[in-house]
């Protein structure tokens, strides 16, 4: 791996760390809150790639299970990934790679950001809001269809996130750019 790769990883890394410390906003109809961090998974996918994005989402979860309190609201530790969230963690990886290889495959520079936006959306929220869904109801009373209708509170704000997510993307990408000469 070259050392430029292992610096975006390490970037990419230090983003959705830093996307964690804004606070979870609870809402009354699951016990799971809203967070800003799962955009930082979705911006991986998009930046880094299948590959990097994927390796970036997995380092980030083993700080998490090292006890690190990196997760939004400050969690950390091997007890989240059995707690009421674990299946948007275990969530996390999977759709990081999806979104990266099906963005090389369909959106290979970057150029339309609608592409990104529907690869976002599909994996970014829909996957991780079902995985999430179906966790919440292996590890609760609810059943999943209950736990899928109270997933549906998230949608319209990760309908802005993967929107962002892809916006975000497309800047990062044409900054990262090479660029022409003009002689």
């Amino acid at each position: 791996m070259k050392t430029k790769d292992i610096t975006k990883i390490a970037i990419m890394i230090s983003i959705i760390i830093v996307l964690g410390f804004f606070p979870p906003i609870p809402i009354g109809l699951l016990p799971v809150p809203i967070v800003i961090q799962n955009a930082g998974f979705m911006i991986s996918g998009l930046v880094l790639g299948k590959k990097n994005g994927t390796i970036a989402t997995l380092l980030f979860l083993l700080l998490v299970a090292i006890g690190f309190p990196i997760l939004a609201g400050g969690r950390g530790g091997m007890s989240v990934f059995f707690s009421i969230t674990a299946g948007y963690l275990y969530a996390y990886p999977f759709a990081t790679f999806f979104i990266g290889w099906l963005n090389e495959r369909f959106n290979p520079n970057h150029q339309n950001i609608w592409i990104a936006f529907g690869i976002t959306f599909l994996f970014g929220a829909v996957f991780i809001d079902f995985f999430g869904a179906v966790g919440v109801s292996i590890l609760s009373d609810a059943s999943l269809s209950t736990s899928i209708m109270g997933n549906l509170a998230f949608i319209p704000g990760d309908t802005i996130k993967a929107f962002l997510a892809a916006f975000i993307a497309k800047r990062i990408s044409k900054a990262l750019a090479p660029k022409r000469s003009l002689s």
